[in-house]
């Protein structure tokens, strides 16, 4: 039997190294993917409970029916309504780890991290927020937009589901939003009040 020659070999060798090259670049692609979706800043859920005390005494101590909440007291409390729907909602793959809200009128970007499976991700969510005086108040958070990096997703790529935030629970039960009206930065409510019921129950609090 004859030598088997370098021609012979050629062929193989060069299959190797072809798949090893696509191997290589597959890697450094997935590698890019994995840097590219990274969060670029640090995040959690964490969020301070919203106590309206103080200003519902001073605003009984007043007699005057409206009440502004901040840029912050609205993160705090869109935070606990992600929180909260998360807790109804759990998800195996992709897991919620860190939220920041930044407002612009009716305007809402939600700075969000997660893990899609064993892959961290920081994407920003561009939503309207959509107000009403029923049931207590109501904030409601609709997800138009989905960016990473300053790039859009597809539409329907990575999505927040609508979220829901009642105001009814952080308010004494004698009080009624009559009106909800959405700042550059922050909220007004206008209430209906029982002025009497009102500061006797807020004084029972302190």
């Amino acid at each position: 039997m004859p030598p088997r020659t370098s021609n012979t070999r050629t062929p193989r060798r060069m299959w190797l190294r072809l798949f090893a090259g696509f191997s290589l670049v597959l890697l450094l692609a997935g590698a890019a993917a994995v840097w590219y979706v990274k969060p670029e800043e640090k995040l959690d859920l964490s969020y301070d409970r919203l106590d309206l005390e103080p200003q519902l005494l001073q605003m009984a101590k007043e007699r005057r029916p409206v009440l502004t909440l901040t840029e912050d007291e609205l993160n705090n409390l869109f935070k606990k309504g992600l929180n909260d729907y998360l807790a109804e909602h759990p998800s195996t793959f992709v897991r919620i780890t860190g939220a920041k809200f930044r407002q612009s009128g009716d305007r809402l970007t939600a700075d969000i991290n997660g893990m899609a499976g064993p892959v961290p991700f920081g994407a920003e969510f561009g939503m309207t927020m959509e107000v009403s005086t029923g049931a207590g108040g109501m904030i409601t958070l609709h997800n138009d937009y989905t960016s990473i990096r300053g790039r859009k997703l597809p539409e329907g790529t990575l999505k927040v589901p609508q979220i829901t935030v009642p105001l009814r629970e952080h308010m004494p039960f004698m009080v009624e939003v009559e009106r909800i009206e959405l700042l550059g930065s922050g909220m007004r409510i206008s209430f209906a009040v029982n002025w009497n019921d009102l500061l006797q129950l807020l004084l029972k609090w302190k």
